[in-house]
């Protein structure tokens, strides 16, 4: 067993697939597995999600992504994002039917060409940008730009999307005019699957599911905002985080009072107390914010980091009668007995989102299934 680990629990991550599928029976649910499953473990959740039938294809950022896949799943992929003009990675797209994005008329004309060339046509996603100033063709070129796909014999419209800019928000009105603006241009297109609905919005928004739900961070098991969990409560709709993140004690000592801990000298210990030295730090996922502040648990007990959060080593104090040995287990995000230490902690303590306290967690780091 590694020094450190991420567990990732199978039974969880299928149950929150299957509530978007409870809300949502007349949508297809497209997993986002993108940046690498949200910092989860994207081969570990991929093989988890082969074997569920609710999950009907799989997003991605872009097209290395998608191809890295290959080799484990069969399941449709989606490129939301980008790709890069590699003819021999746009070939593999087009043999093995991974869709690609698009948002302006020359990448248009260069699949259509290069289709043309190696005798394979080109799925297309149709990105309409309706208000978050990102990616995508603006409104008042959308229908023109739907109509030149269409005309274009080497490459299929595979469906047409958009993005909201704030659909996790308590305050709705931008996401219904986007809402509505996006199904003003799609109406003329009604054989062409649609789809606009992320996770906060397949629950604020229900007339936004569509086609399908692009399905990220809450199936993970995490919220987009608190509007979106009460919103989630009110239909009954329950996630279960899936991940923990564990490491284990590799050096324990006394500390004095009066003694400090770790560089800079940021904490001086007010009394005598263990100090117990795990292997992790910020290139693991630590945030530095996190030093002073944030918890972790071992047997069942909330331990307080002390010092600074170094890059490969974190020091927390035990209680001096907490019965401790070297390599027990430590608990730095998930439940042990009473005590929990959530990703939202981390994100409030760190003055960010739990989409960067997860996608931030080190890839190299061994997933497990449990």
């Amino acid at each position: 067993m590694p020094l450190t680990w991420i567990e990732i629990s199978k039974k969880n991550l299928l149950h929150n697939l299957a509530q978007f599928k409870n809300i949502a029976p007349q949508s297809e649910i497209w997993p986002v597995v993108k940046s690498n499953a949200y910092g989860h473990g994207v081969r570990e959740v991929v093989k988890i999600l082969n074997e569920a039938p609710e999950a009907s294809g799989l997003a991605l950022a872009n097209l290395d992504e998608a191809l890295s896949l290959l080799d484990i799943t069969s399941k449709p992929l989606m490129v939301l994002s980008y790709f890069d003009r590699d003819e021999a990675k746009l070939e593999l797209a087009a043999r093995r039917a991974i869709s690609l994005p698009v948002y302006d008329l020359k990448t248009i004309d260069y699949l259509d060409d290069l289709g043309k060339k190696i005798n394979q046509s080109f799925l297309l996603n149709l990105k309409i940008d309706t208000g978050t100033s990102r990616l995508g063709f603006r409104v008042e070129e959308a229908t023109s730009a739907i109509g030149y796909v269409l005309s274009k014999s080497n490459v299929k419209l595979n469906s047409i999307f958009t993005h909201y800019a704030e659909s996790e928000s308590e305050d709705l009105d931008f996401s219904q005019k986007q809402l509505a603006t996006f199904l003003d241009i799609t109406k003329n297109f009604p054989d062409i699957k649609i789809h606009s609905a992320c996770s906060a919005a397949s629950v604020s928004l229900p007339q936004s599911q569509a086609s399908l739900i692009r399905l990220g961070l809450s199936l993970y098991g995490l919220w987009p905002s608190e509007p979106t969990r009460l919103r989630a409560e009110a239909i009954s709709l329950d996630l279960k985080p899936i991940l923990a993140f564990k490491t284990t004690i590799i050096q324990l000592k006394p500390l004095k009072k009066g003694e400090s801990v770790g560089y800079n000298r940021t904490y001086k210990a007010n009394h005598d107390c263990q100090l117990a030295v795990l292997p992790v730090g910020y290139w693991e996922g630590l945030n530095r914010l996190l030093s002073n502040k944030a918890g972790v648990i071992i047997r069942g007990v909330l331990c307080p980091i002390r010092g600074n959060v170094c890059m490969n080593l974190t020091m927390v104090e035990l209680p001096l009668d907490l019965d401790v040995k070297v390599g027990d287990t430590v608990t730095l995000l998930g439940t042990d007995g009473a005590d929990k230490v959530t990703v939202e902690d981390w994100a409030k303590i760190s003055l960010t989102i739990n989409y960067e306290v997860v996608t931030k967690l080190n890839p190299q780091i061994p997933r497990v299934i449990i």
